[in-house]
């Protein structure tokens, strides 16, 4: 069946020289911009095909004419009657990339990487919004459909309707955000953040069908998500929900803080505040977040193979004269724990919300955690807990065949006491079919996606920090095994780890700060997106490049604000169903 070519949008120009790589295009004398998309409609050999070409850069072109200068001062003198007899040889030279190419098979379009060329003088479409968004959306089905929506594909200055989602299935791949101050990167997490409740309240609302539940553990350093920046935040969703959807989708509480008073009234019926046991850190943990030198790592490791949890206080109290240690090591190493002894979420005694974040995490849950109280430090060792914890619960699922195994593994694996305090938790959730010894236990790639975010990532996934013992090095080259990832926020791509980066497969690349940074991000890309320095210099807040290894094409994306999408989405928010009954027995 011929294609329409009507709804491509409106006819710009023709093909002229170039290859599978790149492309001139002659075209009319547009207003066209870097970073625009056409389609070009070719029919060889029996093949309609759309290919998709992206704008890299633009020159003012004179048919016939070989001396613009000559031209220019002609104009000078003779003025505009001159001008009207050379205005039809006006046109534009557009170069750029080809990013691919679609064509029907079987009945379903597909997208493939661009091995061909169009036909001889192809005619080139340009995209108008409200014309081919409908044919964009199912050409580029393969490369744009998933779960976690991100924003709309941007045709240079302007969006088509064409949701830009990223598969939940892959989210354990790791995600990079990476962007300059002012590039837009907490309207993004809070777009994410939004997306990922919206996956879970589908999830929930269609239990027939196959579907993934998506959990987060969302560091906010600025505390904006539950506010929000400018008049809506998560606190919104929250409210819009009735009572049943609010405890199946967010529970008791979504917002973590240091201190619960410090909130408002509204958000503090939603929050918990944070406070983790000196026993639930283990060595490794610091070891992730800072440099200690053999000697100091040495003496922690003995104490903790003698003191096993208490390993902190045992250090803490000693004296500093300790055999076979030099004094300057143990007074090193008191000094690098003192921090504990004045942080007001890192307790030696008391209750500690581990056990509700491990469990909230199992269940597909979302959780805001406010830092912005918290020294860097604080918030790293956090994070590091957090995720080593729930790695390590995993692997000990991993390694088991049942669930009398599965004890064995976590008691040898975890810190003893909080081990107890959610064993019986764990069994309902890793048992298949029920809780006995002898239970298969299910696969990790069953269970909800874990999502943990690293904020100002530089500071713990360096190169420096990454040669050592680093729970992040671990998770991402395994975490996929075991359905967790990172979502890795930063301003700068070129001083991360290159273990980190290659284990990247999905990257959103807001404006960046400067050349080093634009090549270090072009390099790092899952897809082939050389040529794009022009577009990263001209970017503005908000829009972005997504990248992924599992897709062929490049995304430009526009991120809408948060509270237009949730002003356009709200009302999906709402329980008709028990509304009405509600009034019924009133």
């Amino acid at each position: 069946m011929e294609i329409d070519r009507d709804r491509l949008g409106e006819l710009y120009g023709k093909v002229g020289v170039g290859n599978q790589t790149s492309l001139g295009i002659m075209g009319s004398n547009r207003d066209i911009s870097v970073g625009e998309i056409f389609m070009i409609y070719s029919h060889r050999d029996n093949h309609e095909r759309i290919f998709f070409f992206r704008v890299l850069g633009l020159e003012n072109y004179l048919r016939q004419v070989d001396d613009m200068a000559r031209v220019a001062g002609t104009l000078m003198v003779e003025g505009d009657a001159y001008l009207s007899g050379i205005e039809r040889n006006m046109l534009l030279s557009v170069n750029g990339r080809m990013l691919g190419y679609a064509e029907k098979e079987k009945g379903v379009w597909t997208f493939k990487s661009p091995r061909r060329l169009p036909d001889h003088l192809a005619s080139v479409y340009r995209p108008v919004p409200g014309t081919s968004d409908e044919s964009v959306r199912e050409m580029l089905a393969s490369q744009t459909d998933g779960d976690v929506y991100i924003g709309d594909l941007q045709v240079g200055e302007k969006t088509l309707d064409v949701p830009v989602m990223i598969p939940a299935k892959f989210l354990p791949m790791h995600v990079g955000i990476f962007g300059s101050t002012g590039a837009g990167k907490s309207n993004l997490m809070m777009v994410l953040i939004k997306s990922l409740i919206d996956t879970n309240l589908d999830t929930i609302r269609n239990l027939n069908e196959d579907r993934t539940r998506v959990s987060a553990f969302c560091i906010d350093p600025h505390d904006e998500f539950a506010k929000g920046v400018d008049k809506y935040g998560i606190q919104s969703i929250v409210e819009d929900m009735s009572p049943s959807t609010r405890t199946e989708v967010i529970g008791d509480y979504y917002y973590l803080t240091t201190h619960k008073r410090a909130t408002t009234r509204e958000i503090r019926k939603y929050a918990q505040e944070i406070r983790i046991l000196w026993s639930e850190i283990q060595p490794r943990d610091l070891y992730s977040i800072r440099e200690f030198t053999p000697e100091m790592a040495s003496f922690i490791d003995s104490q903790y193979a003698s003191a096993q949890e208490d390993w902190i206080s045992s250090i803490l109290s000693m004296d500093d004269d300790v055999p076979e240690v030099q004094k300057g090591t143990v007074r090193a190493v008191k000094r690098r724990l003192g921090f504990l002894q004045r942080s007001p979420i890192f307790i030696e005694n008391g209750t500690s919300i581990l056990d509700e974040i491990y469990i909230a995490m199992e269940t597909g849950r979302i959780l805001v955690v406010n830092t912005s109280l918290m020294s860097d430090t604080e918030q790293f060792l956090l994070t590091t807990i957090v995720t080593r914890t729930l790695s390590d619960m995993r692997r000990a699922l991993k390694s088991s065949g049942n669930l009398a195994d599965f004890e064995n593994q976590g008691q040898m694996r975890l810190p003893r006491g909080f081990f107890s305090r959610v064993r019986k938790q764990a069994r309902a959730f890793y048992g298949k079919g029920g809780v006995d010894d002898t239970s298969e236990v299910i696969d990790p790639r069953k269970l909800p996606v874990i999502q943990v975010t690293v904020e100002e990532a530089p500071s713990i996934l360096n190169p420096e920090l990454m040669r050592g013992q680093s729970v992040f090095k671990d998770i991402s080259r395994q975490g996929r095994k075991f359905n967790i990832g990172l979502l890795v926020v930063s301003q700068q791509v070129s001083v991360l780890d290159n273990v980190i980066l290659s284990q990247m497969n999905t990257e959103i690349n807001l404006r960046l700060g400067n050349e080093r940074e634009i090549r270090s991000c072009i390099e790092n890309a899952s897809v082939n997106i050389s040529g794009f320095e022009n577009e990263f210099r001209v970017m503005s807040r908000g829009e972005g490049i997504l990248t992924a290894s599992y897709r062929e094409l490049p995304l430009p994306v526009r991120i809408p604000l948060f509270d237009d999408i949730y002003e356009k989405d709200k009302h999906r928010y709402k329980d008709t169903k028990s509304k009405k009954t509600e009034e019924h027995i009133l």
